[in-house]
């Protein structure tokens, strides 16, 4: 037989039990408040799917109160795709829990939300239930979402550009690249991933550039507007337009470079091509100005001739006026000879020196003043006509006729006979239209034409 628990023992054992039942209020008073104050959704269903118990955090993702659920009851209710809640099950059936499956339950208005929902097999009041883990997701959907539609819209910028979007380590070797760079360089972006800027680059134009990303590695600025001449997949060059700026991470760590490049080619050649310009036109500008300045020099020494030619034909005119002195004097003494001879003699060489003093002097004088050329020659021309008149039968009769006319009068008339305009006239004689028709007016009076229908030229020509 077994020996009875004396009172002492079983006093000892209602103690620890009692101790023991303590803790478990404890624990249970510990478990309530963690469980009604988790920022997460916590709820507990039997086995059929009934709601047993939830806390807080569960109803406000979906903006139910606790009557809500007491109403709906059953967890299936709450599923808004009963396809996922299948397939939920079928997780925990085989694995014996489920963790953070991605799933949407309704709101009370019946529109979705995403939840992480996680399922582990429990005992609650002596009875098999299911413990649910409940985490509302919907912002961090929505910011997924936006930071996607960010990045599509980044990609689709970075791939849209026209200019080569790259970035480098601190090393230089390049760790991104759009796809521009086959368009400036030829290559497609995987084949200068881990290569350096310089690996593509003359020799020369290696060494400048790669000295210059040392300084700009080293004292952490951007830079902007960099030339640099690239060499094509193909072998020919290419001139780009480096721009960059320094990349850290969120501890101010420096990590590399970021930047663009910009294919400058064609404005390099333009600028070239405009530089060429530029010095032919400079040297034709100074072709240009030396003969100026050429030109400049002949021109002054023309008219330094000229001024010599003036200066003679200056001298020339005192020697004809000194010339017409003499021969005046001369004419005088002739004159004065000719009274002496017999009185027919010297009535015919009277009126020959008459004709000739009023014909011709007039006309060597103008001659002796002028200085156009075709004025001159007019006048040689008159001088020749007045000749041959002198010797012919008409002077005599012409000089008998016009003894009434003064020496101007004589000369207008004479070159109306010989078909002149009042404005040749004006021109031959040095006087204004004005004057000629004052002349041609006296010369009709003396005629006694004056007022009458009768042709001036017509009527001189009848004094033949």
């Amino acid at each position: 037989m077994s020996k009875k628990e004396t009172y002492a023992e079983l006093a000892k054992k209602v103690k620890a039990l009692e101790k023991t039942e303590s803790a478990l209020r404890e624990s249970e008073k510990l478990y309530r408040s963690l469980f009604e104050n988790a920022p997460i959704g916590i709820g507990i269903a039997d086995r059929n799917g009934n709601l047993i118990d939830f806390n807080e955090a569960v109803l406000k993702p979906g903006e139910y109160v606790a009557e809500d659920i007491f109403k709906i009851k059953n967890i299936k209710k709450l599923y808004y795709n009963q396809k996922v809640r299948d397939e939920v099950l079928v997780r925990l059936k085989k694995r014996g829990f489920v963790d953070s499956a991605e799933v949407q339950f309704k709101r009370k208005d019946g529109q979705p939300y995403d939840c992480l929902l996680s399922l582990r097999p429990i005992i609650y009041k002596e009875k098999p239930c299911t413990q649910a883990i409940v985490q509302d997701v919907t912002r961090l959907k929505e910011i997924e979402k936006m930071l996607r539609a960010s990045r599509e819209r980044f990609e689709s910028l970075v791939e849209t550009t026209s200019d080569w979007i790259w970035e480098v380590d601190r090393s230089g070797a390049y760790i991104f690249s759009n796809q521009k760079v086959k368009d400036k360089l030829g290559y497609d972006r995987h084949e200068i991933i881990g290569k350096r800027p310089f690996d593509f680059m003359p020799p020369h134009e290696a060494q400048k550039v790669a000295k210059s990303f040392r300084e700009f590695s080293k004292s952490r600025k951007a830079f902007s507007g960099m030339e640099n001449i690239n060499l094509h997949k193909e072998g020919y060059e290419v001139v780009l337009e480096t721009s960059g700026v320094p990349v850290f991470d969120e501890n101010g760590e420096y990590l590399g470079y970021r930047g663009i490049d910009r294919d400058i080619t064609k404005r390099k050649m333009a600028e070239q091509g405009l530089e060429q310009i530029n010095a032919e036109l400079e040297s034709r500008v100074e072709a240009r100005t030396a003969d100026l300045i050429d030109a400049n020099r002949k021109l002054k020494q023309k008219v330094a001739e000229c001024k010599q030619a003036e200066q003679a034909l200056k001298k020339r005119e005192r020697e004809l006026k000194n010339k017409t002195a003499q021969l005046q004097e001369l004419n005088s003494a002739l004159k004065v000879l000719l009274t002496k001879k017999d009185e027919d003699r010297v009535d015919l060489e009277e009126k020959m020196l008459s004709n000739v003093r009023e014909l011709v002097f007039p006309y060597l004088i103008k001659l002796g003043n002028g200085k156009l050329p075709d004025k001159e020659k007019a006048f040689v021309n008159i001088i020749e006509s007045n000749l041959k008149d002198i010797i012919s039968p008409f002077v005599s009769s012409l000089t008998s006729k016009y003894l009434g006319f003064t020496p101007t009068e004589i000369q207008v008339a004479n070159l109306i006979k010989q078909g002149k305009t009042t404005k040749d006239i004006a021109e031959l004689s040095n006087l204004s239209p004005r004057t000629i028709e004052f002349h041609r007016d006296n010369i009709r009076n003396k005629l006694g034409i004056k007022n009458k229908k009768a042709n001036l030229r017509t009527h001189l020509l009848s004094l033949d």
